[in-house]
């Protein structure tokens, strides 16, 4: 991501970033466009960071589900480390990818967060939900044609590998954990890709003036920004270590709906979408209160 603001990540109104060739555009630097090209020009730019969330999306549910499908196949019995590993790894890759295209939000309920908090219109909003479902069902479809023969006896793939909540598991456990996930990712993500740390703070050091201090604080917005992947990335890791035995760990309604259709598998399926996108609304209007640009 960017290290100014991370504006890499955070949705312009004319396009996701004003970056090209990794040198940041200013209109100082640029001739007058007639209205018209300009236009043209952002219509481009979006068009491009839609379709860039739709590829985005797309190669995330696939890693995600091809993970799964694979230790079916090997008779392994689940492991979450592997899940959590799996996960982590090919979002810190995807966001260093695609954040200067899109955004890499590859989640509806990411996309909902920043369009309630006024940081995407609402039209570019649904655009984004729609790239991101799309992406889902081709990662479902292709993963049918990757993963030969049947799975949990006469089903495919995409149904055994498809997100529902426990059996033993009650609606409001399923509904609880999935909010406070989908709560402790949206804060991560808007805390680290979208705040600035405000520069005026002064380093507390402990000990004498040398070489040896021990730093207590010490960042910048630019270098929370530079890191922001990886921290998302942790942080999705970590979360498929908690709330799978309840939930099934979603907190991503994109990933949860490309399965169920090409799967035909709805298990409570309303309960991904409305407990994930109050999950992320919370943590959207959480985050902007606790922010350092919050007056």
């Amino acid at each position: 991501m960017s290290s100014k603001r991370s504006d890499d990540y955070q949705d312009l109104e004319e396009g996701i970033t004003m970056e090209d060739g990794g040198s940041v555009i200013k209109e100082e630097d640029e001739k007058p466009l007639d209205p018209i090209e300009e236009q043209n020009k952002k219509r481009w730019i979006l068009i491009r960071a839609v379709l860039g969330e739709l590829l985005c999306t797309f190669l995330f549910v696939y890693v995600l589900c091809a993970t799964s499908a694979n230790f079916i196949r090997l008779g392994s019995p689940a492991n979450p480390v592997v899940g959590g590993l799996s996960t982590g790894f090919a979002a810190v890759a995807l966001i260093y990818s695609f954040a200067d295209v899109s955004g890499a939000h590859f989640n509806p309920a990411v996309t909902f967060a920043t369009c309630v908090t006024r940081k995407t219109s609402i039209t570019k909003g649904l655009m984004y939900v729609g790239a991101q479902l799309v992406g889902s069902v081709l990662a479902s479809l292709i993963l049918l044609a990757t993963f030969p023969g049947n799975f949990s006896g006469d089903k495919n793939a995409a149904y055994a590998v498809a997100i529902a909540p426990s059996e033993d598991a009650n609606i409001g456990n399923a509904f609880l954990t999935e909010l406070v996930l989908t709560f402790i990712l949206v804060y991560v993500i808007f805390a680290v890709a979208f705040d600035t740390v405000d520069n005026s703070v002064k380093t507390k050091v402990v000990g004498k003036a040398s070489s040896n201090n021990l730093t207590i604080y010490t960042t910048s917005g630019q270098t929370k920004a530079g890191f922001a992947p990886i921290a998302i990335g942790f942080t999705l890791g970590f979360l498929c270590f908690l709330g799978g035995s309840v939930s099934g760990g979603a907190f991503n309604p994109a990933r949860v709906f490309g399965t169920a259709l090409v799967g035909n598998k709805w298990t409570r399926h309303w309960m991904y979408w409305i407990a994930d996108f109050l999950g992320a609304g919370l943590a959207g209007f959480a985050q902007k209160f606790f922010s350092s640009s919050h007056k």
